[in-house]
């Protein structure tokens, strides 16, 4: 089966590929955190490299972002990550499922009395 995935679905996975957009997602999921905030998780790669994590994360829409005065004020949109993983993992742990079953079938002996 081959299924092609929507231009937003692919951008997802891509954010969702790398571990620092995945920290900073984690991070979001205790709470809305300015970006500032985010800036100091990594300091071995700076405000830029911050920001441009933050970027991909707000183009998969896997994160709002809200100014108040001169902060930027980061929010997890989690309807994004369940819209686009969700279906994803379904498929995969129900053709598992059906897998574990067929094997268990093949390993049991049956009882014939």
């Amino acid at each position: 089966m081959v299924t092609l995935y929507s231009e937003v679905e692919d951008q997802v996975w891509k954010a969702l590929a790398d571990g620092k957009r995945r920290r900073i997602l984690d991070e979001l999921s205790q709470g809305p955190r300015s970006t500032g905030d985010l800036v100091k998780l990594f300091p071995t790669i700076g405000r830029t490299g911050v920001m441009k994590h933050i970027q991909v994360l707000e183009n998969a829409s896997l994160i709002e972002i809200r100014r108040e005065g001169c902060v930027r004020w980061n929010y997890l949109n989690p309807e994004q990550i369940e819209k686009t993983c969700s279906p994803w993992i379904k498929r995969h742990i129900d053709g598992l499922t059906t897998s574990i079953a067929h094997l268990k079938a093949l390993a049991e002996p049956t009882n014939k009395h």
